[in-house]
C-alpha cells in the first residue's frame, strides 16, 4: 500500500489528518483479517514549494523538512496513526528516478529540451483515464494541483515533467541532462516502484491527486515498467474544508491537530469525527460536530470499562458480522461506528453479556484506532 505523503514545507492539519487516519483504518482492517501489509508513504522533501520556503526562510530544505516531518509524526502519534514501514524521501531517492527517466527517454516515452524532460502523452491514448478524462478534454480539466510548467517548451499542451533544471542547495542533482530536480509525479514512480516494486496492490491520497498527479503516476510507471496495471486498485479520500473553502496550507485555513488536543479535544474524538463521514466524501470542519462526536466517544470508553450484563449465547456475534460487513463494504466507518455505538448501548443496558460484549467493543474499535482502555 503506497499512500502520498506531505510536502513538508510547513506544518500539517486537520486535511492530512483525515487522508492518514483513513488509510491508517483500511491498514488495521486489513492486518485485522490476517493480511500482511507492507505500508509505504513518501515526503515530498525535493518540490517548488519546498525551494521557495527555504529560501524565505533561509535554511535548508532538510532543515525545513526534519522540522515539520518532526511535528507531523507527533501529531499522528498523537491521533493513533500506525507509522508506515518506509517514509522514503525524493532527496534519497534520486539515483532510482534518474534511471527511470532515462529507461522513459531511451524507451522514446520522454524527451529533453534544455535541460527539461517532458513525458510524451501522445504515446499514452489512455492518459487521463484515472480522473474520467482523456485526450483534449484535459485540457480543460480544473485542478487545484497543477504545477507550473514551461509551457512553451512541450511538444504537446499536456505533456509533464520529468526533470527540470534547478540551482538551489538541497534540491539540485547531477543527472544526463544537467544539473536539476525531478519533476513531482516521477518521484512516487520511483519510490513506490524502490520499495514495493513495479506493482501496487493499493494505492491512496486525496481526491485532488487524480489528475494530474495520479494519472501522471500511472502512464510513466507502466511506461517504465512494461506491466500493467501500475495500481491494483486506488482509493481517493475527500476534501476537508473550513467555512467552504478547502483547507490547504496554500490559502492558510487550518484547523491543526495540535491545536485541537490543546483545546482538550481527545484523539478518540477526533478520530471518529474523521472517519464518521465516509472517506470519499467532502465535508467541512465544525467544532459542534467534533464535540458531538467527542460526546460518542465518552459513551463507548464508559461501556468499555462498565459490567455488562450476565452470559448471553454471544449476543454479540451478530453485531461483529454486521461491523465487518460495513468494513468490507469500501470501509463504511460511518456504518461501523454506529455497531460500535449499538454494542455501546447494550452493554450499559445490561443486554450485552460484560464477558463477550467489552472484549468484543474493544476489539473492533480498535480496528478503528481508538483506544478505550488505557491499558
Amino acid at each position: 500500500m503506497y499512500v502520498c505523503g506531505i510536502t513538508p514545507y510547513d506544518v500539517g492539519h486537520l486535511g492530512h489528518a483525515l487522508v492518514y487516519v483513513a488509510f491508517d483504518t483500511l491498514r488495521r482492517w486489513l492486518e485485522f483479517n490476517a493480511y500482511e501489509v507492507q505500508h509505504v508513504q513518501n515526503i515530498t522533501d525535493v518540490d517548488d514549494d519546498m525551494v521557495r520556503v527555504s529560501r524565505e526562510r533561509d535554511c535548508s530544505i532538510a532543515e525545513l523538512t526534519d522540522l515539520n516531518h518532526a511535528i507531523y509524526l507527533q501529531e499522528m502519534d498523537a491521533l493513533h496513526v500506525l507509522r508506515p514501514d518506509a517514509f522514503p524521501r525524493v532527496s534519497e531517492t534520486i539515483p532510482e528516478i534518474i534511471a527511470t527517466v532515462s529507461r522513459l527517454v531511451d524507451a522514446g516515452f520522454a524527451y529533453e529540451v534544455d535541460g527539461h524532460v517532458f513525458f510524451d502523452v501522445t504515446r499514452t491514448p489512455e492518459f487521463g483515464a484515472l480522473a474520467g478524462v482523456t485526450g483534449d478534454a484535459l485540457l480543460f480539466f480544473k485542478s487545484d494541483s497543477m504545477p507550473a510548467e514551461p509551457a512553451e517548451l512541450k511538444r504537446h499542451p499536456l505533456d509533464f515533467l520529468v526533470w527540470q533544471p534547478c540551482d538551489w542547495e538541497g534540491a539540485k542533482f547531477a543527472s544526463p541532462w544537467g544539473v536539476g530536480r525531478p519533476g513531482w509525479h516521477i518521484e512516487c514512480s520511483a519510490m513506490a516502484q524502490k520499495h514495493l516494486g513495479p506493482q501496487i496492490d493499493i494505492h491512496g491520497g486525496g481526491k485532488d491527486l487524480r489528475y494530474p498527479h495520479h494519472d501522471s503516476e500511472i502512464v510513466q510507471s507502466e511506461a517504465a515498467s512494461g506491466l500493467r496495471p501500475y495500481t491494483g486498485t486506488w482509493m481517493h479520500n475527500g476534501t476537508m474544508g473550513l467555512d467552504g473553502h478547502k483547507m490547504s496550507k496554500s490559502l492558510g485555513n487550518l484547523v491543526k491537530v495540535s491545536a485541537l488536543l490543546a483545546e482538550g479535544f481527545t484523539a478518540n474524538g477526533i478520530r471518529l469525527a474523521l472517519l464518521g463521514t465516509h472517506y470519499r466524501e467532502d465535508r467541512d470542519f465544525s467544532r459542534d460536530v467534533l464535540g458531538t462526536w467527542e460526546t460518542r466517544a465518552r459513551m463507548l470508553e464508559r461501556a468499555a470499562a462498565s459490567a455488562g450484563g450476565p452470559p448471553d449465547r454471544l449476543r454479540v456475534q451478530p453485531y461483529r458480522n454486521a461491523f465487518s460487513d460495513a468494513m468490507d463494504n469500501d470501509l463504511n466507518t460511518p456504518a461501523a461506528i454506529e455497531v460500535l455505538m449499538q454494542i455501546a448501548e447494550g452493554l450499559e443496558a445490561g443486554r450485552i453479556a460484560g464477558d463477550t460484549g467489552i472484549s468484543t467493543l474493544v476489539e473492533l474499535a480498535d480496528v478503528l484506532g481508538l483506544r478505550l482502555r488505557q491499558d
